[in-house]
């Protein structure tokens, strides 16, 4: 065999490229395959493990599904097995911080096995096998290689918000899957806030009978998460977010609040006023209380205590609060807030665990096992390792926003000029997925496959992750690998754009769907302050992908075509979407008024067609050298495509307003 690095190097069977993401640190390829068939079957070797069996059966039903065969799984007696995996050790109940995740995966056209210390290592292994299996001319095989692989970070994490928009346990535990599928191996399970307490407390029960509308996960249905999670490698981290984003608290117990209630589950989305009031001890032994329960419910060893976006407007309006903080010297309600922290991080030290908080925790004087969530930006991330603190990167992984992968794939974890001897500081990142504006229908649609953009970076070595357009030319294979693990981010995307077309039939949308996507930041929080919790998550907007790949393939295409104005291929390439574009209102114009669905996508359309027009004219102009027909209306349609409408934005805006820009 001859070594081999980097996503060049790996071939599948029939020589196409290997669609892995996150791409394992050291690969090599040999000759041949390995041949994937009903006859299939894993055995297990090695110190007896209830996990390693969990593995096992994983990777039996996803590649049952990826290849739509019925395997065979268990070997026979006395025949070798497909697939062995040894493990040298039992891994605990629950993954700890820094597991041993290494793997070895050798694959011979006799047979495979991946070897590792424990069953995280195994489960880490199995995700590459999965990737690796593709279909050739000789039916589903993997190709020849060894691969040696580890993580670049230990926390690999995706932050999942089911307090503004409640996920079903169903809908947890396929996420699981999916991080798994991408090596992920932090849950942030994000369970309390404003819009609602969505884990059931024995000791202060009205927390999730007042504050949840009913939506909550029973302590067994943690328990069986934990468990699920715990099967794949992967670590459950709970965050109660105080002293802010805590009015669903109030709702039960409104005397945590400085100021009296009564108090009701916020229904808009933003930073609120309501905040425990840190100046009495009442606060702190309820909090002893709660987190007393929820630390012997939870077996990580840390404990998330949120700390974000308090802005002290209840506190300043509270004599009592002001008076407090005159006779204890503390300037402003920052200063306030860093005493709350420091006593929340003693209660939660005092149940044996390791607080993290979002980095506004820095603000007072922290212990050092306090570690810090940056979700401002990468320098509040240098900051806290300066001071002696572990950290976590989040500013550039908000994968709501809508950015497109490449964004967050050019976004390193470790900060620049960071002093030598604290690099170790820094655990890795997490991806975030606030659910403001998603729901159980279009959270795939929003997480996958962009989120294993995300786990590669935390993944694989620094020095393989700076090709963007490598990254680029996986992630279509990528996104059909997760499919088959089980994401709904294309069948949900095709039954809400049903919804959406309803009369008008899908090939009517098509044109505009594939030529739009959401508004990127938060544009659509200040379109539409009127949005409530309550309000429907299904107009296009919701349903479209964060990232048109139609966009993206056309603004290649004008790439080429701008290099080679006279090629009739690189012009045909250009004209042909760009007249798919222009005709699209002609299908669906006629039905814009039939539902309010399609009502707002009027505008729209009409857009889009003139904007696809004028790129017609501009590459006309272009392949043949004459001037450009109509250049100031062709100029205008630019202008006012600007504002698509419906808080959508035309994807593929840059490339035409590139043609019309540089047309004779």
């Amino acid at each position: 065999m001859a070594a081999s690095f980097g996503p060049a190097a790996y071939a599948q069977p029939g020589g196409r490229q290997a669609a892995l993401m996150p791409l394992p640190a050291a690969m090599t390829t040999g000759t041949g395959q390995l041949l994937v068939d009903g006859g299939f079957t894993v055995a297990l070797a090695g110190p007896a493990d209830p996990h390693l069996e969990v593995a096992a059966h994983i990777l039996i039903q996803r590649l049952g599904a990826k290849t739509g065969q019925f395997l065979a799984g268990a070997p026979v007696a006395g025949v070798k097995a497909t697939l062995t995996l040894t493990v040298t050790g039992v891994s605990a109940t629950v993954p700890a911080p820094r597991e041993d995740e290494s793997y070895t995966l050798k694959v011979t056209p006799t047979g495979a096995s991946i070897t590792a210390a424990t069953s995280i290592g195994i489960n880490r292994g199995i995700a590459t096998f999965a990737q690796l299996v593709a279909n050739g001319p000789q039916g589903w095989a993997v190709p020849v290689v060894t691969i040696h692989d580890q993580p670049r970070f230990p926390w690999r994490g995706l932050l999942l918000d089911v307090s503004r928009h409640f996920m079903p346990v169903a809908t947890v535990e396929r996420t699981i899957d999916l991080m798994q599928a991408v090596k992920l191996n932090v849950l942030h399970w994000h369970l309390a806030d404003n819009q609602g307490f969505r884990v059931e407390s024995k000791v202060f029960p009205k927390l999730h009978q007042l504050g949840s509308d009913g939506d909550f996960y029973t302590q067994d249905q943690v328990r069986a998460v934990i468990r699920y999670a715990a099967d794949r490698g992967i670590r459950v981290v709970p965050e109660f977010d105080m002293p802010g984003h805590t009015t669903a608290w109030l709702v039960g117990y409104p005397e945590l609040a400085s100021q009296p209630g009564p108090f009701a589950i916020e229904r808009h989305w933003g930073v609120f006023d309501p905040a425990l009031d840190p100046t009495r001890e009442e606060t702190y032994q309820f909090l002893d209380r709660l987190v007393g329960e929820m630390t012997s419910l939870f077996p990580d060893p840390y404990f998330h205590i949120g700390g974000d976006e308090v802005n002290g407007e209840q506190w300043k309006a509270t004599p009592a609060v002001q008076a407090y903080m005159t006779a204890h010297g503390l300037k402003d309600t920052a200063a306030l807030q860093a005493l709350f922290t420091t006593r929340v991080q003693a209660i939660v030290a005092a149940h044996g665990k390791h607080a993290i908080g979002w980095d506004e925790i820095m603000d007072g004087d922290m212990p050092k096992d306090v570690a810090v969530q940056s979700w401002r930006d990468a320098e509040s991330l240098k900051k806290a390792a300066l001071a002696g603190h572990a950290g976590i990167l989040s500013a550039p992984y908000y994968l709501d926003l809508n950015w497109p992968a490449g964004r967050h794939y050019a976004a390193d974890p470790m900060p620049d000029n960071l002093p030598a001897g604290l690099e170790s500081l820094i655990l890795g990142g997490e991806a975030c997925a606030w659910s403001e504006r998603l729901s159980p229908e279009n959270l795939d649609i929003r997480l996958w496959p962009r989120a294993a953009v995300v786990a590669e970076k935390l993944w694989s070595p620094r020095a393989m992750t700076g090709d963007g357009a490598a990254m680029y030319a996986r992630l279509d294979a990528v996104a059909r690998d997760l499919a088959s693990a089980g994401s709904r981010h294309e069948s949900a995307g095709a039954a809400m754009l049903a919804r959406v077309a309803g009369p008008a039939g899908v090939d009517a949308l098509l044109p505009l769907a594939q030529a739009v996507q959401p508004l990127q930041d938060y544009r659509r929080s200040a379109l539409r302050p009127d949005a409530v919790q309550s309000t429907p998550l299904n107009r296009l907007v919701d349903a479209v992908p964060a990232e048109s790949g139609q966009a993206r393939a056309f603004g290649l295409a004008v790439e080429h075509f701008l290099a080679n104005p006279k090629d009739v291929q690189a012009r045909a390439a250009v004209w042909r979407p760009l007249m798919v574009w222009a005709q699209g209102d002609t299908l669906l114009g006629p039905h814009v008024a039939a539902t309010p669905l399609l009502a707002e996508l009027a505008g729209p359309s009409a857009k889009l067609a003139r904007l696809a027009d004028a790129g017609m004219a501009a590459a006309e102009a272009l392949h043949t050298g004459k001037p450009m027909v109509d250049r100031a209306g062709r100029e205008k349609a630019v202008a006012d495509a600007a504002d698509a409408g419906a808080e959508l934005e035309f994807a593929i805006l840059p490339a035409v307003a590139r043609l019309v820009k540089v047309a004779p």
